[in-house]
């Protein structure tokens, strides 16, 4: 499954390039405008406009990296039967869709690295101030992501139908992962949503640890682990229920 998710990444390589396109586009559309914002001012929230374009640059280059299309991969296969082929392997279902998304996203990084270059042009970069608790906090943020794009894809053997639904769980995740805006500027009550919700491990505190915002890395190391040992225990339980609703149509 993961050499099949690898290869679909490379199948594609026409998508993957205008995504590149419009990655270096938007790291430069937001540079210019935070610049702007800045203006002469030397720091905002305790970032400075070095460290706030260096956190922007990477936080999008992560979006990318923890895109996951695993959820269309299983709706497209509920709604045409051929989860049952997924059903019928000897591997556990939520072991198979797993190695599926990590394949395909080695299979985008490979495309990737060609544009990194690009983005960091047009973006800003910095010398990591911590780049071991970088590459950790940035790990555990995309088993997080993974996890939550499976759970939100077992919904569909329920309602055979999840485009709403993965539409709204894009829109909230990108906001409160702070691809646009970190987490740092939220004012009041987005702020605390954004401390409970686990979107932010997904970007900002990767990013905010690369450029030394977040200095100690033990509390959110540990909330992330804590998040992983729920999701997980999340989908197990929802599987449990989930595999007795497959109906198998067409084909």
């Amino acid at each position: 499954m993961t050499r099949i998710g690898f290869r679909l990444a490379l199948a594609y390589r026409s998508n993957i390039i205008m995504t590149c396109v419009a990655l270096v586009a938007q790291v430069f559309l937001l540079r210019m405008i935070w610049t702007s914002v800045y203006g002469s001012r030397p720091a905002a929230a305790g970032l400075t406009l070095d460290a706030l374009l260096a956190y922007l640059t990477l936080a999008n280059l992560q979006a990318f990296v923890t895109h996951t299309i695993v959820s269309r991969i299983i709706h497209d296969r509920i709604r045409t039967g051929m989860v049952f082929f997924d059903l019928a392997r000897p591997v556990g279902y939520l072991r198979q869709m797993a190695g599926f998304q990590a394949g395909n996203t080695l299979g985008g990084l490979l495309l990737l690295a060609p544009v990194i270059p690009v983005v960091l042009l047009v973006g800003s970069i910095t010398v990591p101030v911590n780049g071991a608790g970088y590459v950790i906090t940035l790990v555990l943020g995309y088993v997080i992501a993974v996890q939550l794009a499976l759970l939100i894809s077992l919904i569909g053997f329920w309602t055979m139908e999840i485009g709403a639904v993965s539409l709204l769980y894009r829109l909230v995740s990108q906001f409160f992962a702070g691809t646009m805006v970190p987490l740092a500027f939220f004012p009041g009550f987005l702020g605390v949503v954004a401390e409970i919700l686990p979107f932010k491990y997904m970007g900002y505190v990767p990013a905010a640890v690369y450029v030394g915002h977040i200095s100690d890395i033990s509390g959110p190391v540990v909330v992330e682990l804590a998040w992983i040992a729920g999701l997980w225990g999340l989908l197990v339980l929802t599987w449990s229920r989930a595999h007795r609703r497959v109906v198998i149509q067409g084909g």
